[in-house]
């Protein structure tokens, strides 16, 4: 009920009835009692009663004579109810400190202040300031001034102010700013309350009738012991619950019911004139979301089961039970007449349904790759029998094998049976329904031929059997992968050798389907022995995995090296197609060695000079001067570091022949060049020549031609003999570089250069004069290239 609605009730009520004040004996006084002096105690609020006497007494008034000789406990129950205001709806309960009753209708409404506010703009325009705020006790209507309540006016300024303040302050609302809806809805809301007020006044008469029945009940007071009174936190009595319902609890109930039981009829009459005579389910849906307002005033309640089972004190809360009973079982059978017509129309779908497929396919069928959804068995005969005529499947494969076989190459054909129906009946039709959210595929069903010597013929002419398209798989092994630095898993090789019985197989799977695309499975090829998920592959790699963490680095002057983690890992055996036992391998540890020393040793290398010959550059190959590395004896050792996974830095190889530098130009700044085609040699130095002098070589035709390439200095000494065949020569000077090939002296030599050496050449040694040999004996090393050329 909206705050207009009750004002207006309430002042409708006030007209009818005036209150008296009782004391606790039933007697009246004998005039009537305005008390406005009343005043409070130390600044606390107190209740003080303002009671106007009426000529004509009411029906409390009557019930309070007829109760007056009456057992204690009765009279204690009516005085309590009475004293509280129960019943009473003429008591105006007043706050001394306002002179008001502290209720809703200390709100303003919306309409109110902007009234309020419009008469101060006019204030202010004509030079009346007053600032203060208007509150419900500014308002006074014409039943205050008869009933002799008057606002507080004798308030004083700061406690108006600080009333006002508050008020403002809990509704904070601003009157400019005041949404115009809120007037509507005011507006609306006294629009309701005038319609309500005529159908009351229609039910004032039943009141006095009702009051009359209540009074002429008999009285019995035994069960006064069985009420139970609910009351919310303001003090207002929200329900009722009695066990017995005897004469005394209908008595209490007639003191209630001159608030409540008018308002009941009121809603009652309100109920019955909205009933509509004819009801349908759509009524009943918009009947379920109005909740009848009485309802809503006994909900407080709703602790307490007993009073929402109908235990209520109400008198007419049975009656509105009733209608509500009867619009439930309205409601009820309209949902289920609802309800089984429902089910009535999906019998008779699925009914049609059943009866549909039992000759038809369910939608989402295929069989042999025909889309049979809704065809019956006889027409997915004849497209069957079609494809079968024009059947061709191409077939792709590993390494891009691409195959076709034709159904002419084979002798395929298509048998009209039943098997067609047969895949049919194995489908029912009871489960359509479902059929929609479910894929249904039948391949290999259809009763297909075809000749299989031909196809076993044919199988010679298939890509997948070319030896040149077969690769033997290899299994997966551990590798270091550089980027992660850490052993991971190579995947090896999965081939493409295929099986001929599994071959066979797939063929004829995919042929009886009427397949025309498909791709050699994995299972038709030769697998892998041990893939990537093998248990024994992850062990290894394990196992692998501390050794490669190795750091072993080599120091070759002018740059170092260290071992990859992919060389070690490659140190190990896997017995890759056996037991796929791990272990360290001395050969695959010699493998590294020899690729190292294919890197850093320069023995026999091209190299090219500054050649004094020439006067330019000048590249020579051959011959045995370098850098060379004992590949057995530096296999053992590192064989050692990596079974201990020892660390190493800066390590030098074991060499079996060094050079003169371990820079890249391995030849330094000195060496000694012979141009065998000039018949000359130098001895040079920084780029410098410091001696220059002509030669005898060894003779090409007697086969004893000196050779090319660049040789190491072996050593130098004097005074020896040279011994060969048929022949010794002692020589003062002895300087060999290529085995028993070397530079000396040569008294027997009567001329040096030219072509000498075409018919009086050596046995491949370099005749030098002797002055000259002796000045190249002091400036020669042991170890110092030797550059022979053309």
């Amino acid at each position: 009920m909206s705050r207009v609605e009750r004002k207006k009730l309430e002042k409708e009520m006030k007209k009818s009835k005036k209150v008296f004040k009782f004391k606790k004996d039933g007697s009246a006084p004998k005039k009537p009692l305005i008390d406005k002096s009343c005043k409070t105690g130390q600044g606390q609020n107190t209740n003080i009663d303002i009671n106007i006497e009426n000529k004509k007494p009411s029906n409390q008034d009557k019930l309070r004579q007829d109760l007056a000789d009456r057992p204690e406990n009765v009279k204690d129950i009516l005085d309590k109810s009475l004293k509280t205001g129960i019943g009473n709806p003429n008591k105006v309960m007043v706050n001394s400190s306002s002179a008001r009753t502290i209720t809703a209708d200390k709100i303003v409404s919306v309409e109110d202040e902007r009234m309020y506010f419009e008469r101060k703009q006019k204030q202010k325009s004509i030079g009346i300031d007053d600032s203060s705020f208007m509150t419900v006790d500014d308002i006074i209507t014409l039943e205050d001034e008869e009933s002799g309540i008057i606002p507080n006016s004798n308030l004083d300024t700061k406690t108006q102010e600080s009333q006002e303040d508050n008020i403002n302050a809990i509704k904070k609302i601003h009157i400019e700013k005041a949404p115009f809806e809120d007037v509507v809805k005011v507006a609306e809301s006294r629009k309701q309350a005038k319609a309500d007020s005529d159908i009351k006044d229609k039910k004032l008469g039943s009141e006095k009738q009702d009051s009359k029945l209540e009074s002429d009940l008999p009285y019995k007071a035994e069960d006064n012991n069985h009420k139970k009174d609910l009351y919310d936190k303001d003090g207002d009595i929200v329900a009722m619950e009695y066990n017995k319902k005897d004469e005394t609890s209908k008595l209490l109930d007639s003191v209630d019911s001159v608030n409540k039981a008018t308002i009941d009829d009121l809603y009652e009459d309100a109920e019955k004139k909205k009933k509509p005579k004819k009801t349908d389910n759509k009524e009943f849906k918009k009947e379920e979301n109005k909740e009848p307002i009485k309802e809503k005033i006994y909900k407080k309640s709703n602790s307490n089961k007993k009073v929402k089972e109908g235990n209520s004190v109400m008198n007419s809360e049975s009656k509105s039970t009733g209608i509500i009973a009867t619009e439930n079982s309205k409601r009820g059978g309209g949902f289920n007449k609802f309800l089984f017509g429902l089910l009535g129309l999906i019998l008779v779908v699925y009914g049609v349904g059943c009866f549909i497929f039992n000759g038809r396919y369910f939608p989402n069928t295929k069989i042999n790759g025909i889309d049979a959804g809704l065809k019956t068995p006889s027409s997915v005969e004849d497209i069957a029998s079609k494809n079968a005529e024009s059947y061709s499947i191409d077939i792709t494969g590993r390494k891009n094998v691409k195959d076709s076989i034709k159904g002419s190459d084979i002798g395929l054909e298509f048998v009209k049976d039943d098997s067609a129906s047969k895949i049919k009946k194995d489908q029912g039709s009871l489960a359509w329904p479902l059929a929609f959210f479910t894929d249904y595929k039948y391949d290999g069903k259809l009763n297909i031929k075809y000749d299989k010597d031909k196809l076993d013929s044919k199988l010679a002419d298939l890509h997948i059997n070319d030896k040149k398209k077969i690769v033997a798989p290899k299994s997966a092994v551990p590798k270091y992968d550089e980027s992660k630095k850490e052993v991971t898993i190579d995947k090896g090789e999965l081939g493409s050798t295929p099986i001929k019985s599994k071959l066979v197989k797939f063929l004829d799977q995919s042929i009886l389907a009427q397949k025309t695309k498909a791709s050699y499975p994995d299972s038709v090829y030769k697998a892998q022995k041990y893939n990537a998920d093998s248990t024994k592959v992850k062990k290894a790699v394990a196992t692998i995995k501390p050794y490669a963490d190795t750091k072993i680095v080599y120091d070759f002057e002018y740059e170092k090296h260290q071992i990859p983690g992919q060389d070690i890992v490659s140190m190990f055996y896997l017995d890759e197609e056996g037991e796929y036992n791990v272990k360290l391998s001395r050969d695959k540890v010699r493998e590294v060695v020899r690729g190292l020393s294919r890197k850093y040793s320069t023995y026999g290398d091209t190299r090219e000079i500054q050649s004094a010959s020439t006067g330019g550059k000048l590249k020579v190959s051959g011959g045995i001067y370098g850098w060379l590395i004992n590949r057995e004896k530096e296999t053992d050792e590192l064989y050692k570091i990596i079974e201990k996974k020892e660390n190493v830095n800066n390590r030098k190889p074991i060499y079996s022949q060094t050079a003169v530098s371990r820079q890249k130009n391995d030849m330094g700044d000195e060496f000694i060049e012979i141009d065998l085609s000039k018949q000359h040699m130098w001895y040079v130095k920084g780029g410098e020549v410091q001696v220059s002098t002509p030669i005898v070589s060894g003779n090409p035709y007697n086969g004893d031609a000196t050779p090319t390439g660049i040789y190491p200095l072996n050593y130098k000494t004097r005074n020896a003999v040279l011994r060969g065949p048929g022949y010794a020569s002692p020589v003062a000077y002895w300087m060999p570089f290529n085995g028993n090939i070397g530079i000396h002296d040569s008294s027997w030599q009567a001329a040096y250069g030219g072509s000498r050496y075409l018919y009086a050449g050596s046995h491949g040694c370099i005749n030098t004069p002797y002055s000259k040999v002796a000045q190249i004996y002091n400036l020669a090393k042991e170890g110092m290239p030797v550059v022979v050329h053309d």
